[in-house]
Protein backbone atom coordinates (compact mmCIF):
# COMPACT_ATOMS: atom_id res chain seq x y z
CA UNK A 1 0.00 0.00 0.00
CA UNK A 2 1.40 3.50 -0.98
CA UNK A 3 0.75 6.79 -0.36
CA UNK A 4 -0.24 7.44 -3.75
CA UNK A 5 -2.72 5.09 -3.84
CA UNK A 6 -4.14 6.17 -0.35
CA UNK A 7 -3.97 10.08 -0.72
CA UNK A 8 -6.88 10.32 -3.75
CA UNK A 9 -8.97 8.15 -1.40
CA UNK A 10 -8.24 10.29 1.49
CA UNK A 11 -8.86 13.65 -0.54
CA UNK A 12 -12.12 11.88 -1.23
CA UNK A 13 -13.33 11.04 2.24
CA UNK A 14 -12.30 14.69 3.27
CA UNK A 15 -13.93 16.04 0.58
CA UNK A 16 -17.40 13.84 1.59
CA UNK A 17 -17.27 15.09 5.21
CA UNK A 18 -17.04 18.35 3.35
CA UNK A 19 -20.31 18.60 1.98
CA UNK A 20 -22.35 18.84 4.68
CA UNK A 21 -22.00 21.44 7.42
CA UNK A 22 -24.03 18.20 9.43
CA UNK A 23 -21.18 15.75 8.60
CA UNK A 24 -20.32 14.70 12.02
CA UNK A 25 -24.43 15.22 13.52
CA UNK A 26 -26.17 13.54 10.91
CA UNK A 27 -24.15 9.99 12.58
CA UNK A 28 -25.76 9.90 15.60
CA UNK A 29 -28.59 11.51 17.42
CA UNK A 30 -28.04 14.66 19.18
CA UNK A 31 -27.72 14.00 23.35
CA UNK A 32 -30.01 16.23 25.50
CA UNK A 33 -29.07 20.01 25.31
CA UNK A 34 -28.39 20.42 28.89
CA UNK A 35 -25.30 19.75 30.77
CA UNK A 36 -21.82 18.28 30.65
CA UNK A 37 -23.03 16.03 27.61
CA UNK A 38 -23.52 19.33 25.53
CA UNK A 39 -20.13 20.92 26.63
CA UNK A 40 -18.58 17.21 25.39
CA UNK A 41 -20.38 17.19 21.73
CA UNK A 42 -19.26 20.52 21.43
CA UNK A 43 -15.55 19.76 21.86
CA UNK A 44 -15.97 16.83 20.27
CA UNK A 45 -17.38 19.38 17.03
CA UNK A 46 -14.24 21.41 17.57
CA UNK A 47 -11.77 18.49 17.51
CA UNK A 48 -13.34 16.86 14.69
CA UNK A 49 -12.92 20.05 12.33
CA UNK A 50 -9.89 20.82 13.72
CA UNK A 51 -8.46 17.72 13.39
CA UNK A 52 -9.77 17.89 9.58
CA UNK A 53 -7.80 20.54 8.86
CA UNK A 54 -4.64 18.73 10.44
CA UNK A 55 -5.68 16.27 8.01
CA UNK A 56 -5.35 18.67 4.79
CA UNK A 57 -2.15 19.95 5.57
CA UNK A 58 -0.74 16.26 5.98
CA UNK A 59 0.05 16.68 10.08
CA UNK A 60 -1.42 13.02 10.24
CA UNK A 61 0.05 12.14 13.62
CA UNK A 62 -1.63 15.50 15.18
CA UNK A 63 -5.34 14.77 13.09
CA UNK A 64 -4.97 11.36 14.25
CA UNK A 65 -4.68 11.94 18.15
CA UNK A 66 -7.85 14.47 17.47
CA UNK A 67 -9.88 12.50 16.00
CA UNK A 68 -9.45 9.61 19.08
CA UNK A 69 -10.45 11.80 21.43
CA UNK A 70 -13.46 13.65 19.49
CA UNK A 71 -14.69 10.13 19.12
CA UNK A 72 -14.10 9.55 22.58
CA UNK A 73 -16.29 12.08 23.42
CA UNK A 74 -18.97 11.56 20.70
CA UNK A 75 -19.01 8.40 18.69
CA UNK A 76 -19.77 9.87 15.56
CA UNK A 77 -19.68 7.91 12.20
CA UNK A 78 -17.95 10.29 10.63
CA UNK A 79 -15.43 10.82 12.66
CA UNK A 80 -14.75 7.65 12.87
CA UNK A 81 -14.38 7.19 9.11
CA UNK A 82 -11.87 9.85 8.96
CA UNK A 83 -9.88 8.18 11.87
CA UNK A 84 -10.08 5.11 9.87
CA UNK A 85 -8.54 7.37 7.00
CA UNK A 86 -5.87 9.34 9.59
CA UNK A 87 -4.45 5.84 10.91
CA UNK A 88 -3.96 4.23 7.58
CA UNK A 89 -2.23 6.68 6.64
CA UNK A 90 0.02 6.85 10.03
CA UNK A 91 0.80 3.18 9.36
CA UNK A 92 -1.68 1.34 11.78
CA UNK A 93 -3.29 -0.44 9.40
CA UNK A 94 -4.85 -3.05 11.64
CA UNK A 95 -6.47 -0.28 13.42
CA UNK A 96 -7.93 1.45 10.28
CA UNK A 97 -9.08 -1.86 8.90
CA UNK A 98 -11.38 -2.48 12.48
CA UNK A 99 -12.39 1.11 12.13
CA UNK A 100 -13.45 0.74 8.41
CA UNK A 101 -15.61 -2.13 9.07
CA UNK A 102 -17.18 -0.25 11.86
CA UNK A 103 -17.59 2.73 9.46
CA UNK A 104 -19.16 0.05 6.88
CA UNK A 105 -21.85 -1.60 9.13
CA UNK A 106 -22.58 2.23 10.27
CA UNK A 107 -23.25 3.35 6.55
CA UNK A 108 -25.39 0.39 5.52
CA UNK A 109 -27.56 1.28 8.60
CA UNK A 110 -28.04 4.76 7.42
CA UNK A 111 -28.08 3.89 3.80
CA UNK A 112 -24.93 5.94 3.34
CA UNK A 113 -23.94 4.68 -0.14
CA UNK A 114 -20.67 7.14 -0.86
CA UNK A 115 -19.33 5.65 2.94
CA UNK A 116 -20.19 2.27 1.80
CA UNK A 117 -18.56 2.65 -1.06
CA UNK A 118 -15.07 4.32 0.46
CA UNK A 119 -15.29 1.92 3.81
CA UNK A 120 -15.27 -1.27 1.19
CA UNK A 121 -13.04 0.08 -1.04
CA UNK A 122 -10.05 0.44 1.81
CA UNK A 123 -11.11 -2.76 3.54
CA UNK A 124 -10.05 -4.54 0.03
CA UNK A 125 -7.16 -2.81 -0.26
CA UNK A 126 -5.78 -2.87 3.64
CA UNK A 127 -6.67 -6.72 4.01
CA UNK A 128 -3.65 -7.93 2.23
CA UNK A 129 -1.30 -6.18 4.32
CA UNK A 130 -2.74 -6.51 7.79
CA UNK A 131 -0.02 -8.22 9.73
CA UNK A 132 -1.13 -11.45 12.54
CA UNK A 133 0.38 -11.99 16.01
CA UNK A 134 -0.52 -15.04 17.92
CA UNK A 135 0.00 -14.54 22.02
CA UNK A 136 0.65 -18.48 22.54
CA UNK A 137 0.07 -19.16 26.44
CA UNK A 138 1.73 -22.45 27.60
CA UNK A 139 -0.43 -24.52 30.18
CA UNK A 140 1.92 -23.82 32.87
CA UNK A 141 1.91 -20.43 32.42
CA UNK A 142 -2.12 -20.43 32.01
CA UNK A 143 -2.62 -22.64 35.23
CA UNK A 144 -1.26 -19.06 36.98
CA UNK A 145 -4.68 -17.63 38.91
CA UNK A 146 -5.88 -14.37 37.56
CA UNK A 147 -3.47 -14.36 34.89
CA UNK A 148 -3.33 -10.75 32.90
CA UNK A 149 -2.05 -10.55 29.20
CA UNK A 150 -1.81 -7.41 27.96
CA UNK A 151 -1.01 -6.27 23.90
CA UNK A 152 0.22 -2.70 23.54
CA UNK A 153 -2.15 -1.85 26.50
CA UNK A 154 -5.06 -3.62 25.42
CA UNK A 155 -6.05 -6.35 27.74
CA UNK A 156 -6.02 -9.62 25.52
CA UNK A 157 -9.05 -12.27 26.87
CA UNK A 158 -8.15 -16.21 27.59
CA UNK A 159 -10.46 -17.04 24.93
CA UNK A 160 -7.99 -14.61 22.45
CA UNK A 161 -5.11 -17.08 23.71
CA UNK A 162 -3.17 -18.31 20.53
CA UNK A 163 -5.36 -17.20 18.37
CA UNK A 164 -3.88 -14.92 15.45
CA UNK A 165 -5.19 -11.58 15.60
CA UNK A 166 -4.66 -8.47 13.39
CA UNK A 167 -1.86 -5.83 14.80
CA UNK A 168 -0.92 -2.67 13.44
CA UNK A 169 2.92 -2.99 12.40
CA UNK A 170 6.12 -2.03 14.20
CA UNK A 171 6.80 -2.88 17.85
CA UNK A 172 4.64 -4.30 19.62
CA UNK A 173 4.95 -4.38 23.48
CA UNK A 174 3.12 -7.84 25.62
CA UNK A 175 2.66 -7.41 29.20
CA UNK A 176 2.33 -10.29 31.45
CA UNK A 177 0.82 -9.88 34.95
CA UNK A 178 -0.61 -11.33 37.88
CA UNK A 179 -1.01 -10.92 41.80
CA UNK A 180 1.81 -12.63 43.94
CA UNK A 181 3.74 -12.26 40.94
CA UNK A 182 6.14 -10.20 39.19
CA UNK A 183 5.29 -8.45 35.95
CA UNK A 184 6.96 -9.19 32.53
CA UNK A 185 6.99 -7.54 29.18
CA UNK A 186 7.93 -8.53 26.00
CA UNK A 187 8.67 -7.08 22.78
CA UNK A 188 8.13 -8.57 18.98
CA UNK A 189 8.70 -6.74 15.54
CA UNK A 190 5.92 -7.31 13.21
CA UNK A 191 5.88 -6.39 9.40
CA UNK A 192 2.79 -6.25 6.96
CA UNK A 193 1.38 -9.50 5.44
CA UNK A 194 3.41 -11.23 8.68
CA UNK A 195 1.63 -13.72 10.50
CA UNK A 196 3.98 -13.74 14.16
CA UNK A 197 3.70 -15.65 17.17
CA UNK A 198 4.77 -14.75 20.77
CA UNK A 199 4.94 -17.42 23.63
CA UNK A 200 4.19 -16.46 27.01
CA UNK A 201 7.00 -16.86 29.45
CA UNK A 202 6.06 -18.58 32.78
CA UNK A 203 6.24 -15.72 35.57
CA UNK A 204 8.47 -15.16 38.85
CA UNK A 205 7.25 -15.15 42.22
CA UNK A 206 6.93 -11.72 43.69
CA UNK A 207 8.75 -11.10 47.03
CA UNK A 208 6.33 -10.00 49.53
CA UNK A 209 7.26 -6.49 51.49
CA UNK A 210 6.56 -7.01 55.10
CA UNK A 211 6.65 -3.45 56.87
CA UNK A 212 9.21 -3.28 59.31
CA UNK A 213 8.64 -3.84 63.22
CA UNK A 214 8.10 -0.82 64.80
CA UNK A 215 10.20 0.00 67.99
CA UNK A 216 7.59 0.61 70.48
CA UNK A 217 6.20 -2.64 70.19
CA UNK A 218 2.84 -3.90 72.63
CA UNK A 219 4.85 -5.58 74.48
CA UNK A 220 7.79 -2.86 74.65
CA UNK A 221 5.41 -0.46 75.45
CA UNK A 222 3.56 -2.33 78.22
CA UNK A 223 7.37 -2.62 79.56
CA UNK A 224 7.67 0.94 79.86
CA UNK A 225 4.51 2.13 81.52
CA UNK A 226 5.27 -0.70 83.99
CA UNK A 227 8.64 0.67 84.33
CA UNK A 228 7.35 4.41 84.72
CA UNK A 229 4.44 3.13 87.47
CA UNK A 230 7.39 1.19 88.84
CA UNK A 231 9.51 4.75 89.21
CA UNK A 232 6.19 6.03 90.24
CA UNK A 233 5.95 3.90 93.43
CA UNK A 234 9.76 4.03 94.21
CA UNK A 235 9.29 7.75 94.45
CA UNK A 236 6.07 7.63 96.76
CA UNK A 237 7.50 5.12 98.93
CA UNK A 238 10.49 7.37 99.59
CA UNK A 239 8.19 10.21 100.57
CA UNK A 240 6.19 8.34 102.82
CA UNK A 241 9.33 6.69 104.58
CA UNK A 242 10.28 10.11 105.07
CA UNK A 243 6.97 11.11 106.53
CA UNK A 244 6.93 8.16 108.41
CA UNK A 245 10.55 9.17 110.04
CA UNK A 246 9.35 12.90 110.89
CA UNK A 247 6.62 11.56 112.69
CA UNK A 248 7.99 9.26 115.00
CA UNK A 249 10.68 11.84 115.44
CA UNK A 250 7.73 13.77 116.57
CA UNK A 251 6.48 11.16 118.56
CA UNK A 252 9.98 10.55 120.79
CA UNK A 253 10.02 14.51 121.62
CA UNK A 254 6.22 14.19 122.81
CA UNK A 255 6.80 10.61 124.84
CA UNK A 256 10.25 11.20 126.68
CA UNK A 257 9.50 7.66 127.80
CA UNK A 258 13.24 8.02 129.87
CA UNK A 259 11.27 10.30 132.61
CA UNK A 260 8.08 8.16 132.85
CA UNK A 261 6.20 10.61 131.98
CA UNK A 262 2.55 9.93 129.80
CA UNK A 263 2.84 10.59 126.31
CA UNK A 264 0.63 13.54 124.83
CA UNK A 265 -1.75 13.44 122.36
CA UNK A 266 -0.21 15.25 120.11
CA UNK A 267 2.57 12.41 120.44
CA UNK A 268 -0.02 9.51 120.10
CA UNK A 269 -0.87 11.35 117.08
CA UNK A 270 2.29 11.24 115.55
CA UNK A 271 3.16 7.81 116.07
CA UNK A 272 -0.20 6.71 114.49
CA UNK A 273 0.69 8.80 111.42
CA UNK A 274 4.52 6.96 111.44
CA UNK A 275 3.50 3.74 111.54
CA UNK A 276 0.65 4.34 108.34
CA UNK A 277 3.24 6.12 106.68
CA UNK A 278 6.01 3.30 107.33
CA UNK A 279 3.51 0.52 106.21
CA UNK A 280 2.36 3.04 102.64
CA UNK A 281 6.20 3.26 102.24
CA UNK A 282 6.59 -0.63 102.02
CA UNK A 283 4.07 -1.39 100.06
CA UNK A 284 4.95 1.30 97.66
CA UNK A 285 8.46 0.12 97.50
CA UNK A 286 7.08 -3.95 97.03
CA UNK A 287 4.99 -2.28 94.10
CA UNK A 288 7.50 -0.66 92.60
CA UNK A 289 9.92 -3.55 93.08
CA UNK A 290 7.30 -5.60 90.62
CA UNK A 291 6.74 -2.78 87.66
CA UNK A 292 10.32 -2.38 87.89
CA UNK A 293 11.32 -6.09 87.05
CA UNK A 294 7.65 -6.33 85.33
CA UNK A 295 8.61 -3.43 83.22
CA UNK A 296 12.34 -4.29 82.51
CA UNK A 297 11.75 -7.76 81.46
CA UNK A 298 8.85 -6.94 78.40
CA UNK A 299 11.04 -3.89 77.57
CA UNK A 300 13.88 -6.09 76.47
CA UNK A 301 12.13 -8.89 75.37
CA UNK A 302 9.34 -7.46 73.68
CA UNK A 303 10.61 -6.37 70.00
CA UNK A 304 13.02 -9.51 69.55
CA UNK A 305 10.11 -12.32 70.54
CA UNK A 306 7.61 -10.27 67.99
CA UNK A 307 10.64 -9.76 65.52
CA UNK A 308 11.04 -13.42 65.64
CA UNK A 309 7.14 -14.12 65.37
CA UNK A 310 7.26 -12.30 62.31
CA UNK A 311 10.08 -14.15 60.84
CA UNK A 312 8.36 -17.48 61.83
CA UNK A 313 4.97 -16.75 59.88
CA UNK A 314 6.91 -14.89 56.91
CA UNK A 315 8.80 -18.40 56.42
CA UNK A 316 5.48 -20.36 56.07
CA UNK A 317 4.34 -18.39 53.44
CA UNK A 318 3.95 -19.26 49.55
CA UNK A 319 6.44 -16.44 48.72
CA UNK A 320 9.57 -17.93 50.02
CA UNK A 321 9.12 -20.96 47.38
CA UNK A 322 12.02 -20.57 44.70
CA UNK A 323 11.00 -23.66 42.26
CA UNK A 324 7.76 -26.26 42.11
CA UNK A 325 6.05 -24.18 39.24
CA UNK A 326 2.48 -22.19 39.94
CA UNK A 327 0.69 -25.35 40.70
CA UNK A 328 3.26 -26.25 43.79
CA UNK A 329 2.79 -22.64 44.81
CA UNK A 330 -0.90 -22.49 44.73
CA UNK A 331 -1.39 -25.47 46.95
CA UNK A 332 1.36 -23.86 49.74
CA UNK A 333 -0.77 -20.58 49.85
CA UNK A 334 -4.08 -22.64 50.55
CA UNK A 335 -2.09 -24.65 53.39
CA UNK A 336 -0.58 -21.51 54.91
CA UNK A 337 -3.98 -19.82 55.07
Amino acid sequence: MTGRGLAPLAAALVALASTSSLARAQSTPAPPAQGSATDARALAEMLFFTARGLMEAGRYPEACAKLTESYRLDPAAGTLLNLAVCNEKVGKIASAWGEFRDSLAEAKRMNRPDRVELASARIKVIEPELPFLAIGVPPPVRAIRGLEITRNGIPIQSAAWDTELPVDPGSVEVVEKAPGYKPRTLHVTVTNRQHAKLDAIPLELAPVERPPVSFWTGKRTAGALLLIAGAGAAVGGSIFGITAENDKKNSDASCPSYLGLRCTQAGLDDMSSARTAAWISDVAFGLAAVGVGLGAYFFFTGGGQERAATASAGATGWHWLVSGGPRGAEGLLRHSF
